[in-house]
């Protein structure tokens, strides 16, 4: 995000900052004071500008005097007073400014601070005659953080006396307050000279100017030392300088946050936070003034939490302390969160800066991530850093719903909707095998040419849970047919590996995660080079502290009792449709043609002169595909079982030829019914066709309990099929084998179920 500065903004940050400084009324050149109280701050008598007149030799300089109405100048979020600004004109490098200081040999000591961004507040009368303060827009300026160039820019400066060099020093416009003091015994002048400036550099402040006939003292902000308390960054310490182009932020924080106090990180909750959007191409950094006041830092660093979306992958965080590295480690989104003590004795200027992870192949094209830096604290003593109480989760010691009570702190989806169901309400729900969900998530994995990644889900366990179960299964009407597995990582390690039918109804499953701190669900793993990926739920996620148990956390479904018999398209539906793919809408779920529900007479077919809105049209496919890189199909229902059943789905010769059969899937787990009547008839020929017949079978579960063969110009028949005891999937079959033609179109409607 580019820092723009709003005006009512600042003006906010300065109500805000006056209740602060009231116990330093001259900071406001008596802001908000008595106006016949004596302004008389500390070594006043000694600011140089106030008695001298600084002459300038080369480029530009303005002079601020330090009285009762004068500006707060701020560096390094804190006001100074006194002083000038060497600036020069054009933005080419090599540019110099140079200013003489006449002492007239009345001196010991001179002394002054240089710091990096500047801005300044002026204070102005009101009508009344009372001082406000001002905020002028040609100046940037925010206190008490002070946002920044979009890039460093330096300069190097020398300090002369009575002409002669006696130091030389490399100036930053990123760079805290730094003091300086020199021995001007007997000496006539004093110079500054900005000898070579990189371009875009063109003011450098020199403030808290002041002179002494004896030992130099500190004067302006002077660092209180440090107490024994822990101080926690941005709460207490806030941040000086952002760059103006940097992507990084903080919240709370009154100008950019909109109400936002924090972020979750693998689930945990945590304020006064710095958070960054990790892009290719550069590096996000902010900066914190120490004042050299601490010897630790302890912070936490991860990847903040998110759903449905591929914004993935691994950055680098790494931590200067004036400028030397203290600290550099890839964090990842495939991780969770770490914290770092860091030694930073005696360091003015920390700096935390996020970059994106050279090469980061592991994660295709992906663009980093968002990252963020919590609990972050400053200590003077090691003793301090085992006070402090780093934020936390409280977790139940009983069975808990992991998405609603857990939370998954990272899921990635490439959905156009969101994959994540909290169950917090009915009207957003899934379906699996027809049964509809509100708590679970949706793995749809991302396979282009461009870029390949699995689908996954992360949830932060804390090893304070030994087994968790769940409902895996595909996603009803998804019109993507293909075998897939789930894979589950504890702590990086694969634990189990679970195969998913594409057909079969969602099924239970009890996981022992033992010790488990980082659970990950993995899909796409088996997902070809085709625009088309299967779509897999998982649902009802528990975790149980003390192993698997019976709970009412997800009550059971208890079937109704629908009577002897009953209309299965009202009473249960068919939760897959399938004729084909070609054509069809990619994506994860869309409309299925070839199924009439009866809810309406816009979605009719005929039979002869008969119509009808209720029922289902099945039609083999036969077609070249290209794309399918030479991959068998899918099979329905398990190699192996009773009656031949087994065939593909989709099935590939080896000339590249596709051939497709289609079929419907009905649920109807636990009604108690055993056996179906239906009437099939062919409804349409089709134009160019190799096979006049087809064979239609029935599936109960996993076998095939009953078939027929399905001629041209059949009238309507009806059929009566054993179904045997306890079926819960029913399944009607339209077989295109390999070298056989694609079909005419059949009608199956009048479909009743029977005890």
């Amino acid at each position: 995000m580019k820092k723009i500065l709003r005006l009512t903004a600042l003006l906010l940050c300065v109500s805000l900052l006056i209740p602060t400084l009231s116990g330093c009324g001259f900071l406001f050149g008596g802001f908000g004071d008595d106006p016949e109280e004596e302004f008389n701050p500390p070594y006043l008598e000694n600011y140089y500008v106030n008695k001298h007149e600084p002459v300038c030799v080369a480029g530009k300089m303005e002079v601020y005097k330090y009285n009762k109405n004068s500006d707060d100048l701020w560096m390094g979020g804190y006001a100074y007073h006194g002083g000038l600004t060497m600036s020069w004109d054009t933005y080419t490098a090599h540019d110099t400014a140079k200013v003489d200081l006449p002492l007239d040999g009345l001196y010991q000591n001179i002394s002054f601070v240089i710091g990096g961004q500047f801005g300044r507040i002026f204070l102005q009368e009101d009508a009344n005659g009372n001082l406000e303060p001002y905020l002028s827009s040609q100046y940037v300026c925010s206190p008490p953080t002070l946002p920044g160039d979009a890039e460093e820019r330096l300069a190097g400066i020398q300090f002369l006396v009575d002409d002669k060099v006696v130091d030389e020093v490399i100036f930053s416009n990123y760079q805290v307050p730094k003091r300086y003091t020199y021995n001007v015994s007997g000496a006539q002048k004093f110079s500054i000279n900005v000898i070579e400036g990189i371009e875009g550099l063109n003011r450098v402040p020199i403030l808290e100017l002041t002179v002494w006939e004896g030992e130099a003292h500190e004067t302006g902000h002077v660092p209180e030392p440090a107490g024994d308390e822990p101080v926690q960054l941005i709460k207490d310490l806030k941040p000086y300088l952002i760059p103006s182009t940097s992507n990084a932020a903080y919240y709370p924080d009154l100008e950019y946050s909109n109400g936002r106090t924090g972020i979750k990180m693998c689930g945990v909750g945590y304020e006064n936070v710095i958070v960054t959007a990790i892009h290719w191409g550069g590096d996000e950094d902010i900066y914190f003034n120490l004042e050299g006041k601490y010897n630790y830092l302890t912070f936490t660093a991860g990847a903040a939490d998110r759903t449905t979306t591929y914004d993935e992958g691994a950055a680098w965080l790494t931590v200067y302390a004036d400028g030397k590295i203290i600290h550099e480690e890839v964090y990842s989104t495939h991780e969770l969160q770490r914290r770092t003590v860091l030694d930073v004795s005696g360091c003015h200027q920390l700096t935390f800066v996020w970059s994106n992870k050279e090469g980061n192949e592991q994660y295709g094209t992906a663009t980093g991530g968002a990252f963020g830096i919590c609990d972050a604290y400053l200590t003077t003593t090691e003793a301090a850093l085992e006070t402090i109480e780093y934020s936390s989760r409280d977790l139940p010691n009983r069975p808990v719903k992991m998405v609603s009570e857990l939370g998954t702190f990272g899921v990635i989806s490439n959905l156009s909707e969101d994959a994540v169901f909290d169950g917090s309400t009915n009207l957003k729900t899934f379906s699996m095998g027809g049964v509809k969900y509100n708590e679970g998530i949706m793995l749809y994995s991302m396979n282009s040419p461009l870029v390949t990644k699995p689908a996954y889900a992360a949830f932060n366990l804390d090893g304070k849970y030994d087994t968790i179960s769940f409902v895996a299964g595909h996603i009803s009407n998804s019109n993507v047919y293909e075998n897939d597995q789930i894979e589950i990582y504890a702590d990086g390690k694969l634990i189990k590996t679970i195969e998913i039918i594409c057909h079969m109804l969602p099924q239970e499953y009890i996981v022992d995660v033992t010790g488990c701190k980082h659970l990950e669900f993995v899909s796409g793993k088996l997902t070809n080079g085709r625009l088309f990926r299967p779509v897999f739920g998982i649902a009802e996620l528990v975790a149980y502290p003390d192993g698997y148990v019976e709970t009412d956390l997800f009550p059971e479904r208890v079937p109704e009792d629908f009577g002897p018999t009953c209309d299965l398209i009202d009473t249960f539906g068919f939760y897959d449709v399938y004729n084909s793919h070609i054509s069809k809408q990619i994506g994860a779920v869309s409309v299925v043609d070839g199924y009439y529900d009866g809810t309406t007479n816009k979605n009719t077919f005929k039979i002869g002169n008969t119509t009808y809105n209720k029922g289902i049209l099945l039609k083999t496919n036969v077609h070249l595909e290209l794309d399918m890189g030479g991959v068998a199909g899918t099979t329905v229902l398990g190699a192996g079982v009773a009656g031949g059943w087994g065939l593909p789905i989709l099935a590939l010769a080896a000339s590249g030829i596709a051939y497709e059969s289609a079929y419907a899937m009905a649920n109807i787990k636990g009604s108690g019914y055993t056996s179906v009547t239906f009437t099939v008839a062919m409804q349409k020929k089709s134009g160019t066709i190799a096979e006049d017949e087809t064979t239609l079978m029935i599936g109960a579960d996993n076998e095939c309990v009953w078939e027929t063969t399905l001629h041209k110009d059949m009238e309507p028949t009806t059929y009566t099929v054993e179904l045997g005891e306890n079926c819960d999937r029913l399944m009607f079959w339209l077989d295109c084998p390999i070298d056989a033609g694609d079909s005419h179109t059949y009608a199956i409607y009048d479909i009743t179920l029977n005890k």
